[in-house]
């Protein structure tokens, strides 16, 4: 009988496993191929004429060129910018540190149409800083002009990524065993070699994990060229969008998808390979040396760049903020506009039914993350030893990899055909979308922190006749509750923010906050616009802290 029911033990074990395989095998890697077959498919024969003609046409090579350069430029300014971040929160204890760390959180959840509206607002021709100047100065021109340009897009990802190379650079630095920095100045080397000959080594590999991370971001962005570059700044991912749901060709629009996905599989194999921030431990060491906030040489220097970071980062969120409640004059009058069901025909729906569908969309999507996630975190550690296990992490992890706007087109494409039809222009659909994008974050967040509970717990359940899921009810779900619930909230953020494939997939009547956000900028309806952000802004910079807090239940600061 013993034997039986070990056989049932592993026959169920083989199971759960192969549910999520199965899963991904219909709602992801199928219409994944149905887009790259598509784009490899001309005249009913695979073939590569489709990409002759796209590397032939001007504006193609234009959107490739472009999409690289600014890609490199904005991941440049933000190792620029996020470096001097994590340096101070590595190395500096200071008031108000655990806030500025969880801040560097904040660009994985915030939404990047309320970046892009807040850098309207404030960087724009009539901004806040640029009607600040020329009151200042008295100027007659706006004397910034950074919208629409290359600049203006660079700026934005910026501010989006520079906290990401802080988190990673801070976390790395933290990491660092102290005693030989200390040996190389016993010995007479000053501060800046020691720094390139013992610390730079060691914090490198963080940094080009991070530059590969926020190079594939800036490298698939798409709401923040949309809206601040529109057609004559376009990228790779807004062309996908163009060429499917402007011009409607699928096709172009499908092997334009491939060539973006080549380049984008590259630097998220890299990222992984670094570990990346998701790693669980976010800080467990101490600030190296324990000094003051400022010594006096350097607080001028530290003053400049705290000062141009302030402007940077809290102004355009501010402008966004203080727009929804001064357009117009003091007034709540846009936020009544979002609660008052009111029709809009910028957004085709009343705004209350956009902020409705997507807290479902978020709820579902996440709790379909939180599952999908914590079953494919589950096999991953029963498969540790398993000689392809790697392998089998890149197969059930590669939506990491792929971009909201391909995963909107697959789809799309999907939706045209059983089984997925039923989810054609449905909340559900989205919801789908949502939940391939974000559950591979789940995985990430989950699967350390499950890594590093003491394995006897265990081991002494399934000792005492404890079948493997009744241990892990009874003795490593209560043990992972808070990780589960960071996970679930993390998710939750993440759908709340994205917009791309919504933009795919939406339908008239059928948009989330996001995309309803756009639509009002489009309209130049700025104080409803501003009204929908203030609200994500809020409910997506709460589950940051959230996400933080629980977090660091499992590694507090020694």
């Amino acid at each position: 009988m013993r034997v039986f029911s070990e056989m049932g033990t592993h026959l169920g074990e083989l199971f759960l496993l192969f549910c999520p395989l199965l899963f991904l095998a219909v709602a992801f890697f199928l219409p994944l191929w149905n887009v790259l077959s598509l784009g490899l498919k001309a005249d009913g024969a695979y073939t590569l004429a489709r990409f002759g003609e796209l590397l032939s046409d001007p504006y193609v090579r234009y959107l490739f060129r472009f999409t690289l350069e600014q890609a490199l430029l904005s991941s440049l300014l933000s190792l620029a910018l996020g470096f001097p971040l994590g340096w101070l929160l590595a190395r500096y204890r200071f008031p108000g540190r655990e806030a500025l760390r969880s801040f560097t959180l904040v660009p994985f959840v915030l939404p990047p149409i309320t970046v892009a509206l807040g850098f309207v607002l404030f960087f724009g021709n009539a901004g806040y800083l640029n009607r600040f100047l020329t009151g200042m100065f008295g100027l007659r021109s706006p004397p910034l002009r950074l919208l629409y340009s290359l600049w203006g897009i660079v700026l934005a990802h910026a501010f989006y990524n520079a906290p990401v190379f802080a988190r990673f650079v801070a976390t790395a630095w933290e990491a660092q065993d102290p005693e030989p920095l200390e040996a190389a100045r016993t010995l007479g080397a000053s501060p800046f070699w020691a720094f390139v000959t013992v610390t730079l080594p060691g914090i490198l590999p963080a940094i080009f994990s991070a530059f590969s991370l926020v190079f594939v971001f800036c490298f698939l962005s798409f709401a923040i060229p949309l809206t601040l570059g529109g057609a004559r700044y376009a990228t790779l991912e807004v062309g996908v969008y163009l060429f499917a749901r402007v011009h409607n060709e699928v096709p172009q629009a499908a092997a334009l998808a491939l060539l973006e996905l080549l380049v984008s599989l590259g630097f998220a194999y890299l990222y992984i390979r670094g570990g990346g921030i998701f790693s669980g431990r976010t800080s467990g060491g101490r600030p190296q040396g324990g000094i003051r906030l400022f010594s006096r040489p350097a607080h001028a220097l530290w003053g400049i760049y705290l000062f141009v970071a302030a402007v940077l980062f809290l102004g355009p969120i501010g402008s966004v903020i203080a727009d929804s409640f001064l357009r117009g004059g003091p007034t709540l009058r846009w936020y009544g506009l979002v609660f008052s069901g009111t029709h809009s025909p910028y957004i085709g729906a009343a705004p209350l039914r956009a902020v409705g569908i997507g807290l479902l969309v978020g709820v579902v999507a996440a709790s379909g993350a939180l599952v999908l996630g914590t079953a494919i975190a589950w096999g991953l550690r029963r498969l540790r030893r398993f000689p392809l296990a790697r392998a089998l992490e890149a197969v059930l992890l590669a939506p990491l990899a792929v971009s909201s706007v391909v995963l909107g087109l697959a789809l799309l494409l999907s939706f045209r055909r059983p089984p997925l039809s039923l989810l054609a222009g449905t909340p559900w659909g989205i919801a789908l979308a949502h939940l391939l994008l974000t559950y591979p974050f789940v995985v990430r967040l989950v699967r350390p922190l499950w890594d590093a509970l003491d394995p006897q717990l265990y081991e002494a359940a399934r000792t005492l006749g404890a079948r493997p899921f009744v241990a892990f009810l009874t003795v490593e779900l209560p043990l992972l509750a808070r990780a589960f619930a960071a996970a679930w909230a993390f998710a939750f953020a993440l759908s709340l923010g994205e917009m791309t494939a919504v933009a795919m997939l939406s339908r008239p009547g059928l948009v989330t906050i996001p995309f309803a956000i756009y639509q009002l900028i489009g309209g130049r309806q700025f104080g409803a616009a501003s009204a929908m952000a203030t609200l994500l802004i809020f409910l997506t910079g709460g589950v940051v802290f959230l996400w933080e807090r629980l977090v660091r239940r499992f590694f507090p600061t020694s």
